[in-house]
């Protein structure tokens, strides 16, 4: 399983990088628009976006993954990770398609929890 994370924090991407890489494929992503390149050319399993970044914000980001003609984009599941903690921010990035919302600084337990659920088989979910 291929997660791709996307932050313009290094900071931020060393620790979910390190957090996830024993258990998953990591690439990684600075902005949204890196982002969706690195999709269109191997979609990922899982993304990992944050909010707020130059270039393309993950609003945007999320939105372009959602309208995307590829299935296999579109449907990718993303969670926001971010220390924005307005409600009106958090609805907006709902609105985008995000699948969750998380809040910075995350607990690695909690996160692959999250990740975990997202990921396995549908028949699998009750």
């Amino acid at each position: 399983m291929k997660i791709l994370i996307v932050d313009d924090n290094p900071i931020n991407l060393k620790f979910l990088y390190y957090s996830l890489k024993r258990f998953y494929e990591i690439e990684t992503a600075s902005n949204g628009k890196e982002a969706l390149q690195k999709l269109e050319k191997s979609p990922s399993d899982l993304v990992l976006m944050d909010l707020a970044m130059p270039i393309m914000d993950g609003v945007q980001a999320t939105a372009a993954i959602r309208n995307s003609a590829n299935k296999k984009i579109s449907e990718i599941p993303v969670i926001f990770v971010t220390t924005n903690d307005f409600e009106h921010e958090k609805q907006r990035c709902f609105d985008a398609g995000a699948t969750d919302y998380m809040l910075k600084p995350i607990d690695a337990q909690t996160l692959l929890a999250k990740i975990e659920d997202l990921l396995q088989p549908q028949y699998v979910k009750m």
